[in-house]
Parts: structure tokens; sequence; C-alpha cells
């Protein structure tokens, strides 16, 4: 810079900043400007000093010394730095300094990131490049034109780079790097040992016929697997295929009828597997032990677990190990397959066939009442299934299609993986502990929704038959992938507002806000649902009890703040806790009437029970206000109906019992006749219920 821009006053004595203010701000615009830079000294860059007319020495040696500190400062300031306007062959700011007009974009640190983005988008679009040249040049002649195609009709290049990329297509940049270092050295080509060693994230391997997921940092990942390509058996259909896949009986009438009870009120809403594969090998019979079938999807384990579930969807004597008492049915069905998993070790193997029948079983024993027998079930199974992989997206894992299978074996991976994170969120509400599968350890993709299986038509089953009353389309994986969605948010809630890890740590600012987000989640999901999915009678009963845990976890989410009084609720004063867990238990009982005037009770998924008790819970709080006392009597007598079916029912029953008693709460009569009758039907489970309630 000159002398002459020096005299004109428009030095910036912080240079470091990069750039001269324009003349014409005044000094209060200067002084703002040094505000908002944190206090950082500037200089001023209004219009010259003003110097008064007193001339006297002092005023002399002030002066002297301001040009010397004006001097020293500017001896360390870089050349100028102004906004270019673009003039040739000078801009209007140098002409006017009269100085070299030069653009230098490697001294102004401030726009550093700007250059680094550019740069980092060109090694992006390089690095996609490069991996579809690779794949072309690598890929088989049969490959190319398929490729091609997918380039030309993709709407992302770096979207096809990365599919090809994580197929082993394409070639890593810094791989590159290291195979090129090794030619220069006269070497053969090929990945170095490091390059091997980092690259390994993760893949599916054959065990024993079982597929295992062994992650990066396992030294397992790097041993040889089982050959894949092992000859398979064609064998033919079983004289008697129906009843071969179990040993408790020769019935199969009795077969057919309770995988009819099972498949139409119980695999609706517990979708985890595929009925159609299903019943492609069930009704081939059991392959004979020397015949090798290394992927099916039905095996002796499976069957006999869906038998159990079944039993409990009919009175027929067979369903029951003693015909005169109910309390015994599918009992025969469910020691077979425990017999079953220990005799073949089928804990010892991973297998979808065993995840899912694990799952049924854990489910089943929640029905019964022995929630401990039940958790552990249900544990083995997400730890097969995480054994398995199958949380993970298998397609991006592995091109091994041993492994991978075919598309058919890859959909039964993900609808058998959601269907245990289904079973999971149903097991943490019902128990009130924390989920055992994280939504942070998914990749795979949600269920894919068939037209032609969504589209079979559904028809209500009993033991009279199938009637034609509410026939429809069965929209099996529609009503699953809601479920997804709908255990996803119930993940969060339980994860949050009861996790006891957090409990200290909560915060009432914290708390609303997570309660406004997951509040917003359930709103948007009853927002987007598809209306052929909206509760109606006549309607299908899987979407009838979807809604049911819906409401179900507007209670849980507002029951943590009940606690709260309204001068100490974080809430907004117009929002009340208690009337919104009231207005959910009210939906949930309403739905139960729908249910009933349109299926009856005696075929109902036992997730329902549970459900009942919560309602009737925030029921017995209400009383004796009209509406409590109008459906607390219609939940107990929906529970005793139920409790012919399930177990579970007869001890809620007994809970409300002692619930009632404990609170002192003045029951309505039809409901306290209720208690009376199933409290003398049913002694053993109330006195199991009391002498719990005793002890604590």
């Amino acid at each position: 810079m000159d002398a002459g821009s020096r005299a004109n006053g428009g030095v910036n004595c912080g240079g470091h900043h990069g750039e001269v203010k324009s003349q014409h701000f005044g000094n209060g615009a200067a002084d703002g400007a040094q505000a908002q830079d944190g206090g950082k000294p500037r200089a001023k860059t209004g219009s010259r000093r003003k110097t008064t007319n007193v001339d006297t020495a002092e005023a002399d040696d002030s002066a002297k010394r301001r040009c010397m500190i004006d001097v020293d400062l500017t001896m360390q300031v870089p050349k100028r730095k102004s906004k270019c306007d673009g003039s040739l062959p000078a801009c209007t700011t140098c002409s006017v300094y009269g100085t070299e007009c030069t653009y230098d974009p490697n001294s102004d640190h401030r726009r550093k990131g700007v250059y680094k983005h550019d740069i980092s988008d060109s090694k992006t679009r390089n690095s996609t490049l490069q991996t579809l040249i690779q794949a072309l040049l690598n890929s088989s002649d049969e490959d190319v034109p398929a490729l091609v195609r997918e380039i030309r009709t993709c709407e992302s290049l770096d979207a096809v780079a990365e599919k090809l990329a994580s197929n082993g297509h394409g070639v890593d940049l810094d791989e590159e790097d290291d195979e090129g270092s090794v030619h220069e050295n006269g070497t053969a080509p090929g990945r170095t040992f490091e390059t091997q060693l980092y690259g390994k994230m993760g893949d599916l391997r054959l065990d024993e016929g079982s597929v295992r997921y062994i992650g990066g940092t396992s030294h397992l990942i790097h041993l040889a697997q089982d050959d894949s390509n092992e000859s398979i058996d064609e064998y033919p259909q079983q004289e008697d295929p129906i009843t071969s896949w179990t040993n408790v009986t020769s019935d199969p009438e009795l077969v057919v009828h309770l995988l009819n009870m099972y498949f139409t009120w119980h695999y609706t809403y517990f979708t985890t597997m595929s009925k159609t594969l299903f019943y492609r090998d069930f009704l081939l019979g059991k392959p004979p032990p020397t015949a090798k079938r290394r992927t099916y999807y039905c095996s002796p384990l499976l069957v006999n677990a869906v038998l159990a579930l079944g039993c409990h969807f009919t009175s027929h004597s067979g369903a029951r190990l003693n015909p005169d008492d109910s309390a015994t049915a599918g009992d025969h069905f469910f020691k077979e397959a425990k017999r079953l998993i220990m005799e073949n070790d089928e804990h010892e193997r991973s297998r979808l066939t065993t995840v899912q029948a694990l799952g049924l079983m854990s489910v089943r024993e929640a029905g019964c009442g022995r929630e401990a027998k039940g958790w552990v079930y249900s544990g083995m199974g997400f730890r097969m299934s995480l054994d398995m992989g199958l949380n993970l997206d298998s397609g991006r894992l592995t091109k091994n299609k041993g492994v991978n299978g075919d598309e058919a074996e890859e959909d039964v991976r993900r609808i058998t993986f959601w269907g245990s994170f289904l079973f999971d969120k149903c097991w943490s509400n019902y128990l009130g502990r924390l989920p055992q599968i994280p939504t942070s350890i998914i990749t795979v993709p949600k269920v894919d929704v068939f037209p032609d299986e969504d589209s079979a038509q559904w028809s209500p089953y009993s033991d009279s038959g199938f009637t034609q009353a509410h026939s429809q389309p069965a929209r099996t994986r529609t009503v699953a992938l809601q479920l997804t969605k709908l255990c996803e948010i119930s993940n969060d809630l339980m994860q949050y507002f009861y996790n006891p890890v957090r409990e200290a740590s909560k915060g009432k600012a914290t708390e609303l806000r997570k309660l406004s987000d997951i509040h917003t989640r359930l709103e948007a999901w009853r927002r987007e649902l598809p209306k052929e999915l909206e509760p109606k009678e006549g309607g299908l009963a899987s979407v009838l009890v979807m809604h049911m845990f819906f409401q179900l976890l507007f209670i849980h989410l507002f029951r943590p703040f009940l606690k709260y009084t309204q001068q100490t609720s974080p809430l907004p004063q117009n929002v009340s806790p208690r009337k919104l867990c009231t207005q959910a238990a009210g939906m949930i009982s309403k739905l139960m009437r729908l249910y009933k005037r349109s299926h009856g009770l005696r075929q109902i998924c036992n997730i329902t029970v549970y459900i009942v008790h919560s309602a009737c819970t925030i029921h017995l709080l209400n009383l004796p206000e009209k509406n409590a006392r109008r459906d607390i009597v219609h939940g107990v007598k929906h529970l005793e109906e139920i409790a012919e079916g399930w177990l579970c029912a007869r001890r809620t029953l007994g809970i409300l019992s002692v619930l009632a008693r404990k609170w002192n709460v003045e029951l309505p009569e039809e409901a306290a006749a209720v208690l009376a009758r199933t409290d003398a039907k049913f002694g053993s489970y109330v006195r199991e219920v009391k002498r719990t309630a005793t002890i604590a």
C-alpha cells in the first residue's frame, strides 16, 4: 500500500481481518463492526480525523506520536484487499488508489472452506467416475450391457457407484495407490495385507449350513467358509405330508384347523414369516433324514410352535393336553417343540425357522402368564437373529450368492427380523424394560409390500369354518409396515421415559422437548395412515389391534407426567396428562367393543390382554365418573371372555380385583359381580396375585 493510501485514512490496523471497509461509513458503523467482532480493535473507516485549532507544543507532540504509530502499524499491514467490481484492465478501487490489481485466493483464509468444499466435490466426482470405469473394465461381457443400462437410466451416478463398490466391482482410490506402489516396485499386482486388514468391515459366512455375521474386528472373518454349492436333493412329496411334521397327532384335519386359526388371528398381527413359502415346504412334508436342503422355510420346530399357538383360538378337544381343561390348550405341541430344541440342539444353530419359532414360543408363554420363560425364549431368538446378521442389509455385506440366496430368501430375512423387532417392543412395553434390539444397529430395509399377498382374501375363521361376512383383502404386509413404524416410536419412548439410567439426569425442559417430539411422531403416523387401515366395524382384526397398540403408546407417553401437580408440571397449563391418558384408555375400550361386534373375543391376540389391562387401570383412577364406570364394566367383561383362551387374562382379572380393594375404589355392581365370579372360577390365579401383593 502506498503513502497516498495511508494519508486518506483508509488503514485497517487489524490487517488480519483481510478487508478494508468503504470510507463513506461513519464512526458509528465502524464501532458497530467492532462490537460484532467480539470487541476486537478495528480502524475507524470514516473521513479524515478533524483537528482543533489549539496550537500548543503538547498537541504537536501528540500528533507526531500518532503519526509514528501509524507508520509502524502500516509497515506490517499487507497489501490492500478490497472487493473487485470486475472492471478491466483494473477494477475501480485499484484505479483510484493507483495500485496493481491482482487476485490471490490463498491470501483470504476466511474462504478456505469454500475451496475445500469444491475440492471435496471434485474428488467425489472423480471417485464416482473411477468406480464406474473400473466396473465396466472388470465386468464380464455378459454383465456389461446391464451395467450400461443401469448407468443410463439411473437418477444418481453416486448411488450406482456406491452399489458397485459395496459389491466389490469398484476400486477404491486408496487401494489404487497401494497397488500402484506395488507395480512400481516390480512385484505382482494385488491388494496388500494392510488393505485387506482395514477393508473388512463385516461379512456373512456359512458355518455348518447356518448363516452367521462376523464383524471386522473378529479374526474369524479370515477363515475359509463352507462350500455352498453342495447338491440339493429333490425329494418327492411324502405320503402324509401334513402330519409328518409333528409326533403329537396323526389327525390331518386337526393340524389344518390349527394352522387356519394361527394364520387368521395371530400371523396377521405378528407377521414373522412368509406364509407362501412356509406352505410351499410344509405341503412337501418333512424331508427324509438323508435329504440335503440348504434353504427351507419350514421345520418341525416351527410347525409345533405354530400349532401350539393355534390351540388358543379353538375349543376343539384335540387342542388341549387335557381335553377337559382349557388351561392346557397347546401344552402338548409346546412340549414337543421344547423336546426338538434340546434333542436336535436347535438352540446351537442359527436358522430362520428357529428364530421364528423362538419368537412365537415367547409370545405363547406370555399369553399363558409365564413371562420369565417367555423372556428367555425371546432373548434366544433376538441373539440368534443378530448372529445371522438379520439386522443388516445383507445385499451390501456380501456378493456370495450361497449366503445371499435368491430374492425370496432376502425377503424372508427381512420379515423375520422385523417380526422379531415387533416381539421385542411388545416385551419391552409388557415388562417395562428397555428394548433389546436398539434401532441404532439396524441397516436392513423395511419389508416390501407385495400386491398379490396383500390382495389375498382374509376371512374370519372359527370352529364352524370360514365366514364371508367380513371378507376383505388381508393387507398383511401393509399392516406389518405400519406396525414397524409404531415400534420405532415405541423404542424411543421407552429409551427416554422409562430408562432408569437417565432418570436422575432428566430436566423438565428436556422432558417437555422429548415428549413434544414423540407426540408429533405419533400424530404424524396417524395422519399418514392409509385410509383402508382406519378402524371400522367389520375391519381387519389386525388393524383394530394395531390401533389399540397406538393408543397404548399415548398412555405410556403421558403417564410419567401424572406424578406432577399443576404447579410443578413442565407441561403447558392447558395440557392435562390425566385427560390425555383417559382419552386413550377410552379409545381402547371403544376399539374392543368394535372388535367384539365384528369378530367376537374367542379369537383375539393375547397382546390385547395387556392393552386392556393398561386401559382398565386408568378407568379405576377415574371412577366414579360416568364414562369410567361404563368402560370398566366393559373391560372386565371382555377379559372374562378372553380368559377362555388366554390364561394371562385370568390373572389380569385377579390383579384388577386386588387393585380395586387396595385403592379403596367402589366398583360398579356389574364389574364387581364379574370380578367375584372370576375370583371363584379362577381361584388359583387370584391367590397367586394376592400372595404377590402381600409380599410387595
